[in-house]
């Protein structure tokens, strides 16, 4: 009986540290303090265990195919490279901001599970900055970025603005070929008011 009643006692002391841990504002929110010991630890191998048994069964396919690392490109490009870097270029304002710090894609995107990868975009990562790219885009596109980070590593400046020149002047053909059906489409509307 006295075990059971210190082990009561010892989890409503505990409960109790808690709460004043949370109500005290203790704790330092902010993104200029970084993490160090055990919280660190804590909130790391918390992130790493989650991420690892929830992307186990995903099955990764081919991501070797050139239209879609073109793809992924773009995407990449819009959505991640002001936080996660690209080559040849520095680390953005926005990048430096980030507590935790977004992984420098450049130099890690090889080390990490190709299926950990997909998870953490399509999911994001909570109170990181990582959004969940899965609410506005299907995996088959998530897949295309993740094929597209993988040649990240290999990848130098010159190749990476290269792909952002062809990228700009497809945009610009695409842009350029809708306003000319909103053009054709306007003047066909004054055709018919005549």
């Amino acid at each position: 009986m006295k075990i059971i009643l210190s082990v009561i006692l010892t989890l409503a002391v505990l409960f109790v540290v808690f709460l004043v841990f949370i109500y005290s504002g203790w704790y330092n929110v902010s993104a200029m303090n970084e993490e160090s010991g055990m919280m660190k630890w804590v909130l790391n191998t918390t992130m790493d265990n989650s991420v690892e048994s929830r992307s186990d069964n995903i099955s990764v396919p081919d991501l070797s195919d050139s239209l879609m690392i073109k793809e992924g490109f773009e995407h990449y490009n819009e959505m991640c490279a002001s936080c996660h870097g690209a080559p040849g270029q520095n680390q953005s304002e926005l990048s430096k901001g980030l507590n935790p710090p977004a992984p420098y894609l450049v130099k890690s995107a090889n080390n990490i599970d190709t299926r950990e990868l997909f998870w953490v975009t399509k999911n994001g990562i909570k109170m990181t900055g990582m959004p969940a790219w899965g609410k506005t885009h299907s995996d088959e596109k998530i897949w295309a970025i993740v094929a597209f980070m993988k040649t990240l590593p290999g990848m130098t400046g010159d190749e990476y603005e290269k792909m952002e020149s062809e990228f700009g002047v497809a945009e610009e053909d695409h842009e350029t070929s809708d306003e000319t059906k909103d053009h054709k489409h306007s003047i066909n509307e004054d055709e018919h008011h005549h």
